[in-house]
């Protein structure tokens, strides 16, 4: 299967939303769920696939017995950090970065579903479909990879889903090093040009991992 490229996204906030994590657990209300399914490019037949990896590169179903903000929480009540937005009106400080992993839908769709054939028409009943071990295997290679990079103790969750047309890793993770909040340090650098560059090298260490998934480095956007 030739040019096949990985997808890397990466965005920071400066907290993560109820709302946001209930998207990313798929834990959401009726109301919600109707909305996704309208969109169009959610399959509620193949919502049972999904899965996360928790600490020590276990495959799991996803826990909804705490969304992503009481995890966060709980981890640095754990760990004894102090969330620097907490008391204030307005957050001010970058507290998560989101990571969205994934590649060309032709090839991931393969990791995930072998030679099943997955029938992308809205509405469609997908529910006979099982999940392949090698988009396991993908999921537990690049959760290493983030773990060794940025520390596993920083990730919050790692949230695979299976249910859209492309399926993609939803990575939540603290910036922090040192005991202290240090997104500046850690991604950003002195400047924009320090941050392009890192960005850009971030680029080409994830695709050491995806060489052996047959996905190429894609292009820097």
């Amino acid at each position: 299967m030739a040019d096949q490229k990985q997808v890397l996204d990466v965005k920071v906030s400066k907290g993560i939303t109820t709302a946001q994590s209930n998207e990313h657990l798929r834990d959401r209300s009726e109301r919600a769920e109707k909305y996704a399914m309208n969109k169009g490019n959610y399959d509620p037949t193949r919502k049972h696939l999904n899965f996360e990896i928790a600490p020590g590169g276990k495959v799991r179903p996803i826990d909804t017995s705490r969304n992503i903000p009481e995890r966060m929480a709980d981890i640095l009540e754990r760990r004894g950090i102090k969330d620097p937005n907490e008391g204030l009106a307005e957050p001010r400080f970058r507290t998560v970065v989101n990571f969205i992993f994934g590649g060309s839908r032709e090839r991931m769709t393969e990791l995930a579903f072998g030679d099943q054939k997955v029938n992308l028409t809205h509405g469609a009943d997908n529910s006979h479909l099982t999940r392949c071990k090698d988009i396991e295997e993908w999921a537990k290679d690049v959760y290493r990879f983030v773990a060794d990079k940025y520390g596993e103790e920083n990730i919050v969750a790692f949230i695979l889903h299976l249910d859209e047309t492309n399926p993609h890793v939803h990575c939540t993770l603290l910036p922090i090093k040192d005991g202290k909040f240090a997104y500046k340090q850690i991604f950003a650098g002195k400047d924009k040009y320090e941050f392009s560059a890192r960005m850009k090298a971030l680029h080409s260490e994830f695709a050491d991992v995806n060489k052996r998934w047959g996905m190429e480095r894609g292009t820097s956007v």
